[in-house]
């Protein structure tokens, strides 16, 4: 019906109900307007608690996700620790059983690692001693344990050190063995070395004694008793001095006990019956150190011998070496037998293109083969000469000097250059005259003085300085002048020293004025005189103290400047800075700015360009002037400087160093900074009200459909915020100030409360057990009190069958997921003990409500205890291995320091910390390796084999000191193939070498013991330990020769004289000896025994001791008695059949 259609009471009916709709509407909007306002309270807080619960949500994701990740690089560290460690590694359980074991012990039984895992430790069947060593281990309180025990790997017996540590509350162990199989066969040949070694001593004519440590005789030998004409038993139980006959053996056996040596050798003297006798003592410990077993053998006579022989070698030695020429020597034939090395030198060819050659073949000398062949032909037996020889165009002159030997078949020929002695002795007259011009000529004053102080002369400008003669000075004291009691004294010093020359300055009173003078003195005349200069440096000592005036001037300057001062070297390191350059970078000195600073490209610019651009500046214009850059100071905090600096350049323009200053502008640029920011957010504010305004506007156009729009986003915030709690994983609970359960929101947790409304308005006390309820409490009140979130761990116990948290009462209230670990089911970590599979654990964020309630957000976090129990107990287990394995344990860098080092490297090296180590051994290459090579061939061998084992080096420790290292080491490398780092394990085998070292010397010192005594063959056979060594020889001739009236002649001159002589004899029948290949037996006073035809069978063996014999007739006369007349000989020779070798102790005979 049309408005036009109705009546006019209609019209107003209608108005009237229109009007109170209007009304009734403006009342629903006003209530609508209040509801949204507390809506928006509601959602508000709402919205707030689920932002921060949200957040927890990531962090403890990421939390999770990176335990994950630690805990796998934990199992990868670890497994690559266990791949490096040179020895077999097991985990064993309490009850023997195998846990795990590394890949290198599956390997040696050819078994794989699952298959050891849960079986008894002795189910190989490989070592008894293992099994029996971990059961006492376990049986026993100790944490940790060590032991060597043998195995049968493959059928061979094999010798392991075992080590052992508990863990898991001593119910399972980590066990690693060590193969020192190598280590006891070489202590077991020492020990057979050491057995061998008594064998020969017992064959060895001395004296033998056991002795105690108190220095007290236990036993001797018969020989040891028979020497002092002494029964055995008189000795035992007396101190080794009651004889009184040898104060040095008493101190050497005193000092051996002392000291830590198992075994030692010295000589000492005895006095034998009035007689000096030397001795060569070996002494060994047995029966723990306690006593001593001591072998004494007479080496008077040998050492009589080695004295005398060692003085010849070193005349001969000695006289060769002095040789300042040509040696050669020739045959009678005139062909050259051997020629030195300088002779071969001088002719350019190499010696032995001499031998046998004439000595006319190089055609230098015609002079020189006409005197030898004159020589050959004479019945001179030595002969000296001058001649020339002609080479590379230049004539030389030599002194010639030869002498005959060999029955005047050869000569030993040497040729001295005395050319330049020949052209000296011409130039000498003049070069006298030239240092007589020399003297006179030198700016100083010149001095002879003898020892006694007094001069031999003076040249012509000391005389003149002092206005005397020269010859005023002579036989003077040299002080007589009072001139100097410095110079005097030096003089007097120098002459009391060893020294060759010295240098002093010295000031003298010269014509009232005093002086300083530099002395330079040299000795001369086997140190009976001197010849001393003396420099006037009067003027240079003046000029010092001004030029030290001046320095301290500038150092005021440079200390104290407010500006910073500098110099540095072209490629970028500080020489000098002062103290104010070192306040404005930060450092305490400028010691330490530049010991810190040694890359100001990248240490100091904080742009490493701006560097760049200011040294390309300086070498194009040599100078920069107000170049302005950030920089870095010590606490990495940047500030801005202005720099000046120049480029300094020597003579020749190439460049020394840059100098300049700076300064610190820092301030400066920040005031301009912040006016600059002034003005922008002066503009900004501008900016902003013009359009706030027209913001406003807009936003009053907008508030009608803003309203309207408020009840749809209501309704769609609700059901959103809706949807989030269901997605949500973590129990919200609100409770009030008494602990009463307000309310319980409804998530997606794993935590669920069943029924929920049986716990609205329950207390914790009734719902939870007493110690989690006064938690829970205790938290709340906290909360209220300081209207602030707290975060809270803690855990409940659940009832394994169906959930629930358990009280006393058996009430049950809340059911939670969590899993079920059954005995039959894999814990989530092998061979680590879990947490209690009935113990749940939550952390809970408690925030303030309003209403004084709280709002409590609980989340399960059982998974990530486990996960980090597990990460801590594989670190603890991997640091275990890594802090106490007996071997080191590194990784270093290719560029030569290390990353990581365990304990038991860093004691190996002598370091006190990790952090020592890497301070002090920067430089592997060339700090720690004896041979700086030896860490490239390390390094090279790695590369070309990935891995190596048993890689022996000499190392220094820091101490200085030297020792052996096994190196057993990989290459790490990332996805690419980069070298990232070296990583292995290292053993000290310092005892090792010693070992094999002392076995090789002791084996040495028996062979030439037996050697010094015995012919070689029958030495050969001792040490063989063939007993008793004796032969028949049916053909053997045997030689006896003594000097007529040797008593005689022994009577009329010395001991001393007497041994000498028959030295001497002796040593000429000891030459004739080898050179008929005979054996010399022995002598006795004046006799001589030499044999023919043993121990080597020979046919010749009659005719070579006729020889000997004629050759000892031949060579007698050379010597001569006290009177002055040729000895004589009495000669016996006789063949036939003898028994000749070793019988009881005696020497081959």
């Amino acid at each position: 019906m049309n408005d036009q259609d109705k009546t006019k009471e209609e019209l107003i009916q209608e108005l009237i109900a229109l009007r109170q709709s209007v009304s009734e509407l403006k009342t629903a909007n006003s209530s609508c307007i209040l509801n949204e306002h507390e809506l928006n309270l509601i959602i508000e807080d709402r919205t707030t608690a689920l932002k921060e619960s949200n957040d927890r949500l990531v962090q403890e994701i990421v939390k999770h996700q990176q335990t994950e990740i630690a805990l796998k690089a934990a199992q990868e560290q670890l497994q690559t620790v266990l791949a490096a460690v040179p020895g077999t590694v097991s985990w064993v359980s309490s009850d023997l059983h195998y846990i795990e074991v590394n890949q290198k012990l599956a390997d040696m039984f050819g078994m794989p690692r699952e298959d050891f895992a849960g079986k008894s430790i002795g189910f190989l069947g490989a070592s008894s001693e293992f099994n029996d060593f971990l059961e006492e281990f376990f049986e026993s309180s100790n944490l940790e344990t060590s032991r060597e025990i043998i195995s049968i790997v493959h059928g061979e017996v094999r010798n392991y050190l075992v080590v052992a540590e508990k863990y898991n509350k001593n119910q399972a162990a980590f066990v690693v063995g060590i193969d020192i199989t190598e280590r006891k066969r070489a202590e077991n040949d020492l020990i057979n070395a050491k057995e061998q070694l008594q064998t020969v001593l017992a064959a060895v004519p001395g004296t033998v004694s056991w002795i105690s440590s108190d220095l007290c005789y236990i036993e001797v030998n018969q020989k040891l008793a028979d020497i002092f004409g002494m029964p055995r038993e008189e000795f035992m139980g007396k101190n080794i001095g009651f004889l009184g006959t040898s104060s040095e053996f008493n101190k050497f056996v005193e000092n051996f006990f002392a000291s830590s040596e198992p075994e030692i050798i010295g000589e000492i003297v005895s006095q034998i019956h009035g007689e000096l006798r030397n001795y060569l003592i070996v002494a060994e410990k047995y029966n723990k150190n306690q006593a001593a077993f001591v072998v004494g053998i007479d080496i008077t006579e040998r050492k009589q011998a080695e004295q005398n022989l060692l003085a010849a070698k070193e005349k001969l030695e000695t006289a060769l070496e002095a040789v300042p020429g040509m040696v050669s020597w020739i045959n009678s034939d005139l062909t050259y037998i051997e020629v030195n090395q300088q002779l071969a030198d001088i002719f350019k060819r190499p010696q032995k293109d001499f031998i046998g050659q004439d000595i006319g073949f190089i055609d230098k000398s015609s002079e020189f083969n006409t005197l030898i062949q004159e020589f050959f032909t004479s019945y001179q037996q030595e002969i000296t000469s001058e001649i020339t020889s002609s080479y590379d165009n230049k004539t030389k002159n030599y002194l010639i000097v030869a002498r005959k030997y060999n029955h005047n078949q050869a000569a030993f020929v040497v040729g001295i250059d005395i050319t330049e002695r020949r052209q000296a002795e011409s130039d000498l007259g003049a070069t006298q005259e030239q240092l007589g011009a020399i003297l006179e000529a030198v700016p100083g004053i010149v001095s002879w003085i003898s020892s006694d102080l007094h001069y031999l002369g003076v040249n012509k400008h000391l005389a003149e300085t002092y206005n005397l003669p020269k010859e005023a000075f002579i036989g003077q004291n040299i002080g007589f002048l009072k001139a100097s009691q410095e110079f005097s004294e030096f003089m007097s010093q120098f002459f009391a020293s060893p020294a060759q020359d010295d240098c002093r300055e010295v000031s003298a009173h010269v014509n009232g004025v005093s002086r300083n003078y530099l002395i330079v003195s040299q000795k001369y005349a086997g140190g009976k005189a001197a010849f001393a200069v003396g420099i006037d440096i009067t003027d240079r000592k003046d000029a010092e103290a001004a030029l030290k005036q001046a320095e301290e001037r500038y150092r005021t300057i440079f200390e104290n400047a407010v500006e910073g001062i500098f110099q540095a070297t072209p490629d970028g390191y500080f020489i000098s800075v002062n103290p104010a350059l070192a306040r404005i970078y930060g450092y305490d000195s400028p010691e330490e700015m530049i010991t810190n600073l040694t890359s100001l490209q990248h240490q100091l610019y904080g742009n490493p360009e701006k560097r760049f651009q200011f040294m390309e500046i300086l070498r194009e214009q040599d100078v920069v002037v107000n170049y302005h850059s950030q920089v870095y100071r010590r606490d990495s905090s940047l500030i801005w400087t202005s720099e000046n600096a120049r480029a300094v350049r020597d003579r020749d323009g190439q460049l020394i160093r840059y100098e300049g200053t700076v300064e610190d502008i820092t301030e400066r640029k920040q005031a301009q900074e912040a006016l600059q920011r002034a003005n922008q957010q002066l503009e900004t504010k501008v900016e902003e009200r013009t359009a706030a305004l027209k913001e406003s506007n807009r936003l009053l156009m907008m508030e009608v459909t803003e309203r309207q729009r408020v009840e749809t986003a209501l309704r769609k915030s609700e059901a959103e915020l809706r949807v989030l709690f269901e997605a949500m994983t973590d129990v919200i609970t609100v409770f009030d100030a008494k602990g009463r359960y307000v309310k319980i929101l409804s998530t997606n947790s794993e935590v669920l409360y069943s029924p929920i409304n049986e716990l609205i308005g329950k207390s914790v006390y009734e719902v939870l057990p007493p110690q989690q309820a006064n938690l829970f409490m205790i938290n709340i009140q906290r909360v209220l009190n300081t209207r602030e979130t707290v975060n809270l761990e803690y855990n409940l116990l659940v009832n394994p069958q169906n959930g629930n948290i358990q009280k006393p009462n058996s009430l049950w209230g809340i059911s939670c997921k969590v899993p079920n670990y059954n005995s039959s089911s894999s814990p989530p970590y092998p061979y680590s003990p879990l947490p209690n599979p009935h113990e749940v654990w939550f952390t809970a964020n408690i925030s303030p409500l309003p209403d004084n309630c709280v709002i409590w957000v609980a989340r399960n976090i059982t998974e990530r205890k486990r996960v980090l129990d597990a990460l801590q107990r594989a670190e603890e287990k991997y640091r275990s291995i890594f802090e106490n394995t007996a071997e080191g344990i590194f990784q270093t860098s290719p560029e030569g320091y290390f990353i990581s080092a365990n304990p038991a490297l860093v004691k190996m090296y002598g370091c006190s910390s990790e952090a020592d180590l890497k301070s002090q051994m920067t430089d592997i290459a060339q700090q720690l390796y004896v041979n700086p090579n030896r860490r490239s061939e390390f390094i090279a061998a790695l590369e070309n084999h990935g891995s190596i084992s048993f890689f022996e080096s000499e190392v220094y420790r820091v101490d200085g000191s030297i020792i052996w290292i096994s190196e057993n080491a990989r290459v790490v490398r990332n996805a690419d193939g980069e070298i990232l780092y070296y990583e292995g394990t290292i053993q000290d085998i310092t005892k090792r070498k010693s070992v094999e070292s002392a076995l090789r010397l002791e084996q040495e010192k028996s062979d030439r013991l037996l050697l010094n005594i015995l012919p070689a063959k029958i030495a050969e056979k001792l040490k063989q330990n063939q007993h008793p060594i004796a032969k028949r020889f049916e053909n053997v001739t045997i030689l006896f020769a003594d000097i007529v009236d040797f008593t005689g002649f022994s009577a009329r001159i010395s001991p001393n004289q007497l041994v000498d002589m028959l030295n001497r004899i002796f040593s000429a029948f000891d030459q004739l000896t080898e050179q008929h290949d005979l054996e010399k037996i022995k002598t006795i006073g004046d006799s001589y025994m030499v044999v023919g035809g043993l121990p080597a069978a020979r046919d010749d063996h009659a005719e070579a001791i006729a020889e000997m014999a004629i050759d000892m007739q031949q060579a007698i006369p050379k010597f001569l008695n006290d009177l002055g007349k040729p000895f004589q000989i009495r000669i016996g020779i006789n063949t036939g059949t003898v028994v000749a070798g070793v019988i009881g102790t005696k020497k081959f005979i």
